[in-house]
């Protein structure tokens, strides 16, 4: 056996991680690089909470919730 008998999980025989080009990570696109920065939970979180807030105020939510 040339490799170890028991490998990591992410690894494959060869000792590089699992998604890399022998060992050298690929780069990411500005799109993923966004996606995974806190910049983006904060653009995600404040858009659906506009959106919350915006539904609530319109008509629409009176026509569904009558008044009591």
């Amino acid at each position: 056996m040339s490799g170890p008998m028991f490998g990591m999980p992410g690894m494959n025989p060869t000792g590089a991680t699992i998604g890399t080009n022998n060992g050298v990570p690929s780069n990411k696109s500005r799109f993923q690089q966004f996606k995974e920065s806190p910049a983006f939970t904060v653009l995600l979180n404040g858009t659906l909470f506009v959106a919350g807030v915006t539904f609530i105020q319109s008509p629409l939510m009176d026509m569904l919730a009558p008044a009591l």
